[in-house]
């Protein structure tokens, strides 16, 4: 077997000429007839003893061709991708093969992708916007009343419902004298206050009392995803099982001992405060990496090949569904509600997918260029730190992650922190600022 030729069509796209020499294929066909013979039906012989030339007189001389050529395309593909230096990224297509000339020699043409090779046109210094990060009174008082709720005591109340009082109710909508769909509800926990229904809704159940049937006339906001539904007046016929009412502790230093390591309100203040800042400057460094690495990928020159979206798009809808999964709904309810079909909601998920193919090509290539690399120590040490956080033993996360991919994986991540290090942190456009910039 041997390569005779590439020729580029465009960007990531070759044709590739091979060429079969007649012994090879000779031997391939003599091996495809061994195999295939005890399938052939020839009148007058037993399955699998009727000779080959006896065979190709009745069903054809190329009859095993297909087979031949079969066996040979891995190695065939295998040693023309190295003879002709291309780093192939799918499976080849609209391949072609004048068998019909064997036992001549054979030729193949056959189309391919390749990696592409990307450009970086900066990746240290990249400017990305970080948040500063702050923490007022207010924002500790809203933590506070928050764990008060978290810590109420809930009891039956016999008296009418006030705002902040659970209703335990039963309730079906009716539009115009009929019921619609998705508007009925048995035994439903709905905190007053709470906005968790449609606006008017929660305030005509206050001053009620368990055991009472009531109507709630409200109707839908002009924006509501159900279009039947929309601006349209309905009215709801509910029935109050009971009433809770939230009773919320006593804002004193009894309750900053109760919620941990405070002994006064002034302590469990200061601890609110420190949490809430720790909390937002992690928010906001993971919000500034995500931000370094988009301004990376429009830092990213070169053409990404379809197959390459497409793997990935298809990867992404994956993940989704094990998400959605994880949620009780698959993902073809999920696509009845939002009115896609599989094939529009792949291809949505293209633009994300493009994007998020263009940064680990620009990893890659960062990688390359700052001649990143890593020790064995330091991969020794990873597998030890999976193998703790998962409770398995370190050759079993040997087995299930070879020793290349962890290296890669660890290259990545010393791409990600290089540029995040050298990126310069740039205050938020303000609305006006985005404004003038559109």
């Amino acid at each position: 077997m041997s390569f005779v030729s590439k020729k580029q069509l465009e960007t990531n796209l070759w044709e590739l000429e091979i060429a079969v020499p007649a012994e090879d294929f000779a031997k391939a066909a003599s091996a495809a007839y061994l195999k295939q013979r005890g399938r052939i039906n020839v009148p007058g012989f037993r399955k699998g003893k009727a000779p080959r030339p006896i065979i190709e007189r009745l069903y054809g001389e190329d009859i095993f061709y297909e087979g031949a050529l079969d066996s040979l395309l891995p190695d065939l593909l295998s040693d023309a991708y190295k003879e002709g230096e291309l780093d192939i990224i799918a499976q080849p297509f609209d391949l072609e093969a004048n068998t019909g000339t064997a036992p001549e020699n054979v030729n193949v043409t056959v189309k391919v992708w390749t990696k592409p090779v990307v450009n970086l046109t900066k990746y240290e210094g990249l400017e990305a916007e970080k948040e500063e990060v702050n923490v007022i009174d207010g924002d500790i008082d809203a933590e506070i009343e928050r764990r008060r709720e978290r810590n109420a005591r809930v009891s039956s109340s016999e008296n009418p419902a006030v705002d902040g009082d659970i209703a335990v109710i039963d309730f079906e909508g009716f539009l115009e004298g009929v019921p619609f769909e998705g508007g009925k509800g048995e035994k439903y926990e709905l905190t007053l206050g709470g906005g968790q229904f449609i606006p008017g809704f929660e305030e005509q159940i206050i001053g009620h009392s368990a055991g009472e049937n009531l109507d709630v006339n409200v109707s839908f906001p002009e924006e509501y995803h159900a279009e039947e539904l929309a601006g349209k007046p309905v009215v709801f016929k509910v029935y109050i099982h009971e009433l809770k009412h939230k009773e919320l502790p006593e804002l004193d230093d009894e309750f900053a001992k109760d919620l941990g390591d405070y002994d006064t309100i002034a302590d469990l203040r200061e601890g609110v405060r420190t949490e809430l800042l720790e909390q937002r400057r992690n928010h906001a460094g993971e919000h500034f990496e995500s931000n370094v690495l988009e301004a990376l990928i429009d830092a990213t020159e070169g053409e990404i090949p379809p197959p390459m979206v497409e793997h990935q798009a298809k990867e992404q809808v994956r993940s989704m569904a094990q998400n959605l999964e994880r949620q009780s709904m698959p993902l073809d309810m999920y696509l009845q509600y939002t009115g896609q079909t599989p094939e529009q909601f792949e291809e949505s998920q293209h633009p994300a997918a493009e994007r998020r193919v263009r940064l680990e090509l620009a990893l890659e290539k960062i990688v390359e260029l700052a001649a990143i690399d890593v020790k064995a120590e330091e991969v020794e040490a990873e597998y030890a730190k999976i193998a703790e956080q998962h409770g398995l033993e370190v050759e079993r996360v040997k087995k299930i992650v070879s020793e290349e991919d962890m290296s890669a994986s660890l290259k990545r991540e010393k791409a990600i922190h290089l540029v995040k290090d050298s990126a310069v942190a740039v205050a938020p456009k303000t609305k006006d600022e985005e404004t003038d910039a559109e």
